[in-house]
């Protein structure tokens, strides 16, 4: 019976110390976050280039030595704001992919949610810090994620086409007219008094399907 007892403590304790793991690694990628957020509001309003690691420490109120705990560099910040911005795309896409939603309705829900996402400090990002800031490999990554979104909305398109709901256009050109409206979004709308994302959706997309749609 004592060895029973034994067995159980131990047990106990090693739930418990794996409960604090869990508890100290979900802190941490809280404040990984938090870096992730400034660093991505001060890109977006004064340029990647002009940013410095001591900016982003200074805006969190912490220590340049101590964001060192969450991230590598500068750049390595870029890179986690597209990783966690794109997680959040990954959301939105999935949504669209749904077959059991008509065309029309899937590529609604594709396009809200992109500019919901580029109207974000970290989807922003994407539209306005270029890849040439990254390393080749970290470009190759993002632009795989970003093509996509672009096959996607391409291939909705298409469907769209070849059952009649969208008038005859080609796809890829329709589809780099469409990210080219969503992507320059937050170039003109990082203002005081910002425009709701949620009107601009609706506005670009009654621009957009009205151009789409098949004539009368």
């Amino acid at each position: 019976m004592g060895r029973a007892k034994t067995g159980m403590g131990n047990n106990t304790w090693t739930k418990s110390e794996s409960k604090s793991e869990t508890s100290r690694d979900a802190q941490r990628e809280a404040k990984r976050r938090a870096v992730l957020q400034a660093g991505a509001r001060l890109f977006n309003d004064r340029g990647y280039e002009q940013t410095s690691l001591e900016e982003i420490a200074a805006a969190l109120k912490i220590t340049k030595r101590t964001i060192y705990y969450y991230v590598q560099s500068k750049e390595d910040i870029l890179f986690g704001c597209h990783q966690l911005g794109l997680e959040f795309l990954g959301a939105t896409m999935a949504q669209s992919q749904d077959e059991t939603l008509p065309v029309l309705e899937r590529i609604t829900l594709l396009i809200r949610g992109y500019c919901e996402w580029v109207s974000s400090d970290l989807g922003a990002t994407i539209a306005m810090v270029r890849e040439h800031s990254l390393s080749a490999e970290r470009r190759n990554i993002l632009r795989a994620s970003k093509a996509e979104v672009d096959f996607q909305l391409r291939a909705l398109i298409a469907a769209g086409v070849a059952e009649g709901s969208l008038r005859a256009c080609d796809p890829k050109l329709a589809t780099a007219a469409i990210f080219g409206a969503l992507n320059w979004i937050p170039h003109w709308n990082r203002v005081e008094d910002p425009v709701p994302h949620i009107e601009i959706a609706e506005q670009y997309l009654q621009l957009i399907l009205t151009g789409m749609l098949p004539r009368a």
